[in-house]
């Protein structure tokens, strides 16, 4: 199979887009569980849905392997690969909550730290005590 081209993944995404040739390649690649020392083709740096959707595509058209790095958490590596693209979500940590409805909607990237802001307790139950002052069990 011939070397996927990737100016048409980048002209395809808003989100930087990083190969080896390219400057940030080695922090952009690295994940927090050091044993894990892999080198992925492309790293997409996803900033929006579109990103994510056509970097999938892309790995699916091009056969390449795709890994998924959420918020940096992994400790098997499943964040990363050799040789495929990686859509690294840590771009898109926004957290939407509805108090009314008692929904909060979280996007890829998402971490404990952006899910936890005291902008998002409002009285909903949290897991392992992260809001200042706990809900009513009512």
């Amino acid at each position: 199979m011939a070397e996927p081209s990737f100016e048409g993944l980048r002209e395809q995404v808003r989100a930087p887009v990083i190969t080896a040739d390219d400057p940030g390649y080695d922090e952009a690649r690295a994940v927090q569980n050091g044993m894990f020392d892999r080198r992925p083709k492309v790293i997409v740096r996803a900033e929006q849905v579109a990103d994510v959707i056509a970097a999938v595509s892309f790995a699916r058209e091009s056969g390449l392997d795709l890994s998924i790095r959420g918020g940096g958490h992994s400790a098997p590596g499943f964040g990363t690969n050799d040789g495929g693209v990686v859509i690294d979500l840590s771009l898109m940590r926004h957290v939407q909550v509805d108090p009314g409805g008692r929904i909060a909607r979280a996007a890829g990237g998402a971490t404990w730290e952006t899910s936890t802001t005291p902008r998002t307790c409002s009285g909903s139950r949290r897991p392992a005590g992260s809001c200042p002052q706990p809900a009513s069990q009512g």
